[in-house]
C-alpha cells in the first residue's frame, strides 16, 4: 500500500466536484421523519423490522436502494441520507434488530449476533420483493458489517453492493465494556444512559461527532444494546472476507474516532472483487455523501458497473 497521505487526497478539481455534489444534495425536502417516507414493518423469522419506504411518482433513477444504517443509530442521525433521494428515486431505510424499533417475539431467547442480523437481512430483502430485482444494497458502519457477514455466509446477495465505513472488528472491543455490560442491570441503564452520554462527550471538539454520539444513545434500547454488546464483543470477521465472491464497493470519507481509512482499504483488498471509493467531506456531511453515493449507483444498472460520476474517486487496490 502506498503512503496513506498520497492515497487519501483529492485534487482541487475533485474537491470542487464533491462540493457541488454536496450543494446539490442538500435539498429543502421532507426527510423520512417529516413525512417524506412511509414507516412500515417487514417480517423476519422471530419478529419484525421497521423500515421507511419512499417511492416518488416520477422516478428519475434506474433502480431502488436498500440502505442499512449503523449500530443502534436512531433515525434522526441519518435523515440527511434521504435528502439527495427524495422525489428522485425509490429508497428503503431498513433498521436491524438491535434498533429500538424492532419487534422481537421472544426477548428472553432472542439472539443479537451479527450472524443472526445478517440472516434477518436476507429474509427482509426477500420479503421486500428484492429477489431477482436489480437494486443497490448500501450499508454504513454496523450496517455494512452485517452485509459483509451475510455475503461471506451466502445468506443473500445483491446486484450491486456498497459498504460505507464498514466495521469488521468490534470497535468497543475491550474487557472493561464487557464487564460493565455484565454487571449493570438493564433497569439502571434506562435512566442513566443520556446523562452518561453527555458526560462522556463533554470534551469532544468535533461537534458533529458529539451530536452523532448523542443521537446514538437516544436510539439505545438497554436490553438489546446490552445483549448485542456481549454477544459481539469478540467479533472479528477479517478472515471471512476472503469468502465473499461478489463485487463489493467500499466507500469512505471523513475521519472520526471509530472509522479508519487505511483499514477499509485493507478490507477491500481481502475481497477478490473488492473496490474502493474515497470522497472526503466535512464530518457533518458524512450522511449526505453516503446518500449521494447511493443515488449515483441508483442512476445506473448492475451491468453498467460504477457510475461515470464516481470513477475518478475510485482508488486502485494494489493486490
Amino acid at each position: 500500500m502506498s503512503n496513506p497521505e498520497e492515497i487519501f487526497s483529492h485534487t482541487s478539481e475533485q474537491k470542487e466536484i464533491i462540493q457541488n455534489f454536496l450543494k446539490q444534495g442538500r435539498r429543502d425536502v421532507p426527510t423520512y421523519l417529516e413525512g417524506g417516507a412511509e414507516a412500515k414493518y417487514v417480517e423476519i423469522d422471530d419478529g419484525e423490522l421497521r423500515y421507511f419506504h419512499h417511492k416518488p411518482d416520477n422516478i428519475q433513477t434506474k433502480r431502488p436502494v436498500v440502505f442499512i444504517p449503523g449500530y443502534v443509530a436512531a433515525p434522526i442521525s441519518w435523515v440527511d441520507f434521504s435528502l439527495p433521494l427524495h422525489g428522485i428515486g425509490e429508497y428503503y431505510y431498513l433498521e436491524t434488530r438491535e434498533k429500538k424499533s424492532s419487534k422481537i417475539q421472544n426477548k428472553r431467547k432472542a439472539s443479537m449476533t451479527v450472524d443472526q442480523t445478517a440472516k434477518d437481512i436476507g429474509v427482509a430483502l426477500e420479503n421486500l420483493g428484492m429477489k431477482n430485482k436489480d437494486f443497490v444494497l448500501l450499508g454504513s458502519s454496523y450496517g455494512s458489517t452485517n452485509i459483509l457477514a451475510g455475503l461471506s455466509k451466502k445468506y443473500f446477495t445483491a446486484p450491486t453492493i456498497v459498504v460505507h465505513d464498514p466495521m469488521v472488528t468490534w470497535v468497543n472491543k475491550n474487557r472493561a465494556m464487557e464487564i460493565l455490560m455484565q454487571v449493570v442491570p438493564k433497569f439502571i441503564l434506562v435512566p442513566i444512559k443520556m446523562p452518561l452520554a453527555y458526560i462522556a462527550t463533554m470534551g469532544m471538539e468535533n461537534k458533529a461527532n458529539r451530536k452523532r454520539m448523542l443521537d446514538f444513545m437516544r436510539g439505545v434500547e438497554p436490553w438489546k444494546f446490552k445483549r448485542c454488546t456481549l454477544q459481539n464483543n469478540k467479533l472479528d470477521m477479517f478472515n471471512d472476507l476472503k469468502e465473499i465472491e461478489e463485487e463489493v464497493f467500499f466507500s469512505t470519507g471523513p475521519l472520526d474516532r471509530y472509522h479508519f481509512r487505511s483499514e477499509f482499504y485493507g478490507y477491500a483488498k481481502e475481497i477478490a472483487k473488492g473496490r474502493f471509493i474515497f470522497m472526503n467531506t466535512p464530518d457533518e456531511d458524512r450522511q449526505l455523501i453516503t446518500g449521494i453515493i447511493g443515488r449515483e449507483f441508483m442512476k445506473v444498472t448492475q451491468n453498467e458497473g460504477i457510475p461515470e460520476s464516481l470513477k475518478q474517486f475510485e482508488i486502485r487496490i494494489d493486490r
